[in-house]
């Protein structure tokens, strides 16, 4: 019993100390981010080439954040201008009946213990900056 009241004092103390909590976030192993910089490689090459619902065209993966014990991870991504007009709905469902096919994948060409389950997050329209940089390039 003294051993609980030990434990929770301890837990106490490491939320009352806040450097404490910065340090735990500053120092994130260096598996996970090879882990999560890999997955994030692994996810867009599938976007840009292994995808073929045409509502899935032209979406672009931005960010990649795998949680801490690698169950979960979020999936940012950005629609072209034409697509984010209609909204993001129609492409989160096609995003969502896609999360099976990716996962299988991701398990194919990575050796990992257990393949995250994917959520994908609307970051916003992607920038038409193929437009701007061609018009710059002409002039």
């Amino acid at each position: 019993m003294t051993s609980s009241k030990h434990r929770r004092g301890r837990a106490s103390r490491r939320g009352a100390d806040s450097s404490l909590l910065s340090s735990e976030t500053d120092s994130i192993p260096a598996r996970h981010l090879r882990v999560q910089s890999t997955l994030f490689q692994e996810v867009s090459r599938l976007f840009r080439g292994e995808l073929s619902d045409p509502l899935l065209e032209g979406v672009a993966v931005t960010s990649l954040e795998l949680t801490p014990d690698g169950r979960n991870a979020r999936i940012g991504f950005t629609l072209p201008p034409d697509v984010a007009a209609t909204g993001p709905v129609p492409v989160e469902k096609a995003l969502e009946r896609a999360s099976g096919f990716i996962r299988a994948q991701l398990a194919l060409g990575l050796d990992l213990k257990r393949v995250p389950h994917l959520r994908f997050i609307y970051v916003g329209e992607a920038p038409a900056w193929r437009e701007e940089h061609e018009e710059g390039g002409e002039a």
